[in-house]
């Protein structure tokens, strides 16, 4: 197989995997493909020549996750029709004629396609033997890298939604990808009090929230929900953009207006009577607000050019795409 008729059929496979819902990516030689689903994987190759279709059909490629070690399956593409293999799904011409088209049509309808392949061959579970020897031999070569099973740690809300269910909810068929939102959680504390004509105004108060760092929108956030460790491995982490001083002084103005009091009097002079009325507003010196940088978990799932993004904590669709200024519902 020529290097451009190669380059293409790679290409074309990449938009089959994809439509899938595979998470594909190209590898290096001999390889073409790794793709990546939610309970399998597979290694492609397109090839015509002997020797390398033969080393692939012999090896084992293994992707391990969580407790499983899973078996990759090998996703062979060749224009030969003598070709023979044991242990690898061949596709030529007349398969990839038939999935390319479903592939296709599976775009235009916003669905995802089905792959008619068998099915992923669990390995060794951590603290099982191996069946065989030459296995564990062969799976020194490994195509598919493991991957670590923890992101960094941040102060985040947990992610209680799975990936699949996000796109139950969603409404579209696609794929989904977990976004970590940066938000400013929030505590105020105001003291004080004022004495006009024998009024005393208190300006104690307190209050706690969260706001959007992307967009400044607010949301509700209980601190006994936010867990201090690594979100999962993988998930995109969302760069800050409101920063602290802005954040805080905003707060403190909001504080300022909520805790306003217009205060109307009566008082006497001489034969007459007076009414007047004073606006009374708590000092800024006795406002404080603690800040702390915290990450709501959201799937943003696309398919059929379609963006649906939802509350990986809680479940509920956000009102619009997140690069278009999101709030939560």
């Amino acid at each position: 197989m020529e290097s451009g008729t190669r380059e293409k059929a790679r290409n074309v496979l990449k938009r089959i995997l994809a439509a899938a819902s595979y998470d594909v990516e190209e590898v290096g030689d001999p390889l073409d493909l790794s793709a990546v689903g939610s309970e399998d994987a597979l290694v492609v190759l397109c090839s015509d020549d002997p020797e390398m279709i033969e080393n692939f059909d012999s090896m084992i490629y293994r992707l391990r996750t969580g407790e499983d070690d899973w078996v990759c399956r090998k996703l062979l593409f060749t224009l030969d029709p003598a070709v023979r293999t044991e242990d690898c799904i061949r596709w030529g011409p007349e398969e990839f004629i038939h999935y390319a088209g479903r592939a296709a049509l599976a775009e235009v309808l916003g669905q995802s396609l089905i792959l008619d392949l068998p099915q992923p061959t669990r390995a060794v579970r951590r603290g099982e033997i191996a069946a065989s020897p030459a296995v564990v031999k062969n799976a020194v070569k490994e195509t598919v890298k493991e991957e670590p099973q923890e992101g960094p740690e941040l102060p985040h809300l947990p992610v209680q939604v799975s990936e699949k269910r996000a796109c139950g909810i969603s409404g579209i068929h696609g794929t989904a990808k977990c976004r970590f939102i940066p938000y400013w959680s929030y505590r105020y504390v105001s003291t004080g009090e004022r004495e006009v004509k024998d009024r005393l105004v208190s300006f104690d108060a307190e209050g706690s929230g969260a706001i959007n760092a992307i967009n400044g929108l607010k949301m509700e956030i209980n601190p006994d929900d936010i867990e201090r460790g690594p979100i999962p491995f993988g998930s995109e982490i969302v760069s800050t953009r409101l920063v602290r001083e802005d954040v805080e002084e905003r707060l403190v103005r909001d504080v300022i207006d909520r805790l306003t009091q217009r205060v109307r009097f009566r008082y006497e002079k001489g034969d007459a009577i007076f009414y007047e009325e004073k606006t009374l507003k708590p000092d800024r010196s006795n406002i404080t607000v603690d800040l702390e940088t915290v990450y709501v978990p959201v799937w943003q799932v696309r398919g059929g050019g379609k963006i649906v993004e939802v509350n990986g904590f809680t479940g509920e669709v956000l009102s619009v795409p997140m690069d278009e200024g999101v709030e939560l519902l």
